[in-house]
């Protein structure tokens, strides 16, 4: 079941690794939740595969730490933070300060056992992901969907869920965020705020349909005009490296300052939301081996 993602991200911080065929940037980037409250921050801890052979095409633009870049992947929701492969990564013009608050938006299939039920005015579904990033990461999430109980157009859709079926398959776009835990409830939860749903039949016939999976047309590799724009967009081969903005400030380089400036805002959203430790220890030995492996095979 897919779990495609885009949104607007800072990087904050980079680093490279180079497996047999592919270099490697982990990235962890921040998403602005909302314009008004610069706490509200989203982390994503980022993958971006980039072939050795300069010949491959392939949709990850040049950026710097310091950067607001729109990516393109597949995700995982994982505790309170996007596990991302990303699978186009393009630079704005745009510094943090000004970035704006579109969320996180996705586009994912999950599968219900329940029915439509209402809570604070909102109807709401649990659904079950399933969505493959690499071998050592998890494969899996839940999610809370949830919509204003006066749209009618998905209220009649949610509530025509299960009514003579056990399970049903749902095509889910929307936006997602992360509620922290609270004093009523000692875990955080996922939340997809519902803007559009389709859903996919559970019936199996077996004369027609065993081993067949859904083809989800827009969820299919870019299409062609995607890949002429990318080759427009694309650096040269041969050409110098992007060279940074005047008078960007990096994170590196924030001193404390008692004047409003760019960079405060930023600091006051780590301030308030520690960054995300990472769940796996860098390898080594023939465990690098094993992971540079995995590499080639995630990318694939």
């Amino acid at each position: 079941m897919p779990a495609k993602i885009s949104t607007l991200c800072y990087v904050h911080d980079c680093s490279d690794r180079i497996a047999q065929n592919f270099f490697l940037k982990e990235i962890t980037a921040i998403v602005k939740s909302e314009s008004n409250d610069p706490t509200k921050i989203l982390f994503l801890k980022i993958k971006a595969f980039i072939p050795v052979d300069k010949d491959v095409e392939h949709y990850i633009d040049p950026f710097e730490i310091g950067d607001v870049v729109y990516i393109r992947g597949k995700f995982i929701a994982y505790e309170s933070y996007y596990m991302v492969t990303a699978t186009s990564i393009k630079v704005t013009d745009l510094e943090f300060d000004d970035m704006p608050a579109i969320g996180v938006g996705v586009t994912i299939t999950g599968q219900t056992t329940q029915i439509a039920k209402t809570v604070d005015g909102n109807i709401v579904l649990d659904f079950f992901v399933e969505e493959r990033i690499g071998e050592k990461e998890p494969a899996d999430f839940w999610v809370e969907v949830r919509h204003k109980i006066n749209n009618t157009y998905l209220t009649n859709r949610t509530n025509a869920i299960n009514q003579k079926i056990c399970s049903t398959t749902a095509l889910l776009v929307g936006t997602m965020s992360y509620l922290r835990p609270t004093s009523n409830s000692n875990e955080g939860k996922h939340i997809l705020v519902l803007e559009e749903i389709s859903l996919l039949s559970t019936y199996v016939n077996n004369k027609n349909t065993n081993n067949q999976g859904i083809n989800i047309p827009w969820l299919s590799q870019g299409s062609s005009s995607a890949r002429t724009l990318n080759q427009i967009n694309r650096t040269p081969r041969g050409a110098t490296p992007r060279t940074p903005r005047k008078d960007r400030t990096t994170l590196s380089q924030m001193g404390p300052t008692t004047l409003p400036s760019p960079s405060s805002i930023l600091q006051t959203a780590l301030n308030s939301n520690p960054i995300p430790s990472s769940t796996k220890q860098t390898p080594s030995g023939q465990e690098t081996q094993d992971q540079n492996n995995q590499t080639d095979r995630e990318f694939n």
